[in-house]
């Protein structure tokens, strides 16, 4: 008989006990930044929580989900799959988002999100955002802000990187190539 898989212990999914228990995360997660305590209720009507065994994939690369996650207790590593390897894109600590990619647009995740720990997350499907839409579109609105932040600040993260990367290549044809991608991104061209 095996060791015992570590796991978190199951939730009630009450307002009160959510926001005893998680406020540090909620407030300090970036979608939910700006919302009141009576707009953070609405949402948290509308959200699934779920758990996940350590090394389990809450998000796998290539599916659609069209779902945010919160991750309210436990870490989590952002695997992207290469030809040949594993690349580990981040490492995501309670309070962190992901999914927000593909919330707004059905496209594929990028990458697969693999817990580290046992972790518990909240779940917020665009179905049932669509239902906040309608029903609090105040608060809806200030979550689609609040993602377009998250990804500004990360496509502005990497084209610094790129631009790094690009600086250390010495390399005359590698640098064509780098600018040439840069600009595809920003005229809109197909890659």
């Amino acid at each position: 008989m095996g060791s015992p898989v570590a796991r978190c212990p199951p939730v009630p999914q009450t307002w009160s006990f959510v926001m005893h228990e998680f406020t540090p995360q909620l407030r300090k997660c970036p979608i939910l930044q700006g919302l009141e305590d009576p707009e953070l209720q609405s949402l948290l009507d509308i959200v699934k929580f779920e758990d996940f065994e350590q090394g389990s994939e809450i998000l796998t690369e290539g599916l659609r989900y069209q779902s945010l996650w919160v991750l309210l207790q436990g870490e989590s590593t952002v695997v992207k799959r290469g030809m040949h390897q594993e690349s580990r894109l981040a490492n995501l600590t309670p309070g962190s988002v992901f999914g927000e990619m593909s919330f707004f647009d059905s496209s594929p995740h990028s990458a697969s999100v693999i817990a580290k720990t046992p972790c518990h997350t909240m779940r917020i499907m665009h179905k049932d955002y669509e239902t906040l839409r309608s029903t609090c579109p105040e608060t809806a609105y200030k979550i689609s802000l609040n993602v377009i932040q998250i990804l500004s600040d990360r496509l502005r993260r990497m084209d610094q990187w790129t631009c790094e990367l690009v600086e250390q290549d010495c390399n005359q044809d590698r640098h064509k190539e780098w600018h040439d991608f840069r600009a595809k991104l920003y005229t809109g061209l197909d890659l």
